[in-house]
């Protein structure tokens, strides 16, 4: 699937579009074809199984008048928590493949997981500051699951500025989320005092050299 897309709330439905105001209070007209997917909660759908109000998530080309071609619209039911979301927008399972949020992150950073400050949004895409200090932008799908502490929630719901730990694999050197996790400001403090804490001492020689041994007095004549 090519495009941009939007996210956002259901604001609006007709049978041929939908209106979705976005975080910022935009509005987009979204048009369906008979070529549109549906899918919520990980499941197939249909334009009837959506309401207004529910968070969606639409892939598809921007057209010039800046609406959108829809070729999927992504959702999870409105009141979703724990688990019985699903998706993006929340499977309610935890970041499973580590520890949990505070914990040391288990695997290597960019290709086992990503831990950072959210930079910029450009849905699917997330641009994350690393705790490296290294950029790296991600594509999230239909797939991968949302949480903000145990509630499910959707790609509207995250924000420059926001912590995230996003665990995935790396597939032919491009980084797939398949679970995404918010963090607290609390969290994500104690997550980088363990990780300062299990880093190894920088510049610490492994044997640390033993003291040279006095040199003995030469026999007297």
């Amino acid at each position: 699937m090519s495009g941009r897309g939007a996210i956002g709330k259901i604001t609006a439905m007709t049978q041929g579009s939908i209106e979705v105001t976005k975080p910022d209070g935009s509005r987009v007209l979204v048009k369906l074809s008979a070529n549109t997917k549906f899918r919520k909660d990980r499941q197939p759908a249909a334009l009837t199984d959506f309401k207004v109000g529910d968070s969606v998530m639409v892939r598809g080309p921007e057209n010039s008048d800046h609406s959108v071609n829809a070729e999927m619209i992504g959702g999870r039911s409105a009141n979703t928590v724990g688990g019985n979301g699903g998706g993006r927008f929340g499977s309610g399972r935890g970041p499973g493949g580590g520890a949990g949020p505070g914990g040391p992150p288990a695997g290597e950073l960019g290709k086992d997981y990503v831990a950072g400050e959210v930079k910029s949004i450009d849905p699917p895409k997330l641009t994350v500051l690393r705790s490296d200090n290294v950029t790296q932008t991600l594509e999230l799908n239909e797939d991968t699951s949302l949480r903000k502490g145990r509630e499910s929630i959707t790609m509207a719901d995250i924000h420059p500025g926001d912590h995230v730990m996003i665990r995935g694999a790396s597939r032919n050197n491009v980084f797939e989320p398949r679970n995404a996790l918010v963090l607290s400001p609390e969290q994500w403090e104690r997550m980088q005092q363990n990780r300062a804490r299990s880093a190894p001492a920088a510049n610490a020689p492994a044997n640390p050299p033993l003291a040279a041994a006095p040199a003995s007095n030469p026999p007297q004549q």
